[in-house]
């Protein structure tokens, strides 16, 4: 587990530090609250390192805590957060376990279980869980395998550098000596010991937005 009462600690002090300038007052943020959007945002790593700024998009940003614990180290996170924190844009949270188990269990049925990490997990499940609290819910991410599980579970999502998925997958495993599947990763088939190799199959899908 990250130590996120002191990452958030660090960034609060940094912020601190960073804004206190005497009498410079702070950039104005008047025209973004002129125009309030109901929408929320879920990031996950890739889009803060691969250069999402809260100028970006307008509404409250959420990630779970792990996030902080990936742009830990990295200027263009480590700045992000500052100044998402500094307006109160950013929320930090961990979603409840029952969201968890939702997307682990639909993980599992597409075969990303394979290929998504806790933190991956972390934030689809929140996505998931405001998706029932607000209903306008964004995951911001470039990870593929993000994209495909939030298509699959009918979360909106958008990429900060990369196009995003044109299928929506579902992957498996297959043995091309005798035929087995599994959605689960085998090196090799429990049958007639083959090695087995990944596959999916496809969906066209239509584009977020």
């Amino acid at each position: 587990m990250y130590d996120s009462p002191s990452m958030v600690s660090l960034i609060v002090s940094k912020t601190n530090s960073l804004f206190s300038c005497g009498d410079v007052p702070l950039p104005s943020r008047e025209k973004a609250h002129q125009q309030k959007t109901d929408k929320v945002f879920v990031l996950d790593a890739s889009a803060v390192y691969n250069g999402i700024h809260t100028f970006n998009v307008e509404g409250l940003k959420f990630v779970p805590e792990c996030v902080l614990g990936e742009v830990r180290g990295m200027f263009l996170g480590e700045a992000f957060v500052e100044e998402a924190l500094l307006y109160d844009e950013l929320k930090i949270s961990m979603p409840e376990e029952k969201f968890l188990a939702k997307v682990k269990g639909a993980a599992k049925e597409t075969g990303d279980v394979q290929e998504l990490s806790d933190c991956d997990i972390a934030v689809l499940s929140l996505a998931l869980q405001l998706l029932h609290q607000v209903k306008k819910v964004v995951i911001i991410t470039d990870d593929y395998d993000i994209q495909n599980l939030a298509k699959h579970l009918g979360i909106p999502y958008r990429g900060v550098h990369w196009k995003g998925i044109s299928h929506k997958r579902i992957y498996k495993w297959v043995c091309s000596g005798c035929g087995f599947e599994s959605k689960v990763k085998l090196k090799n088939c429990p049958e007639c010991g083959t090695e087995m190799t990944r596959t999916f199959q496809r969906q066209k899908i239509r584009r977020n937005g």
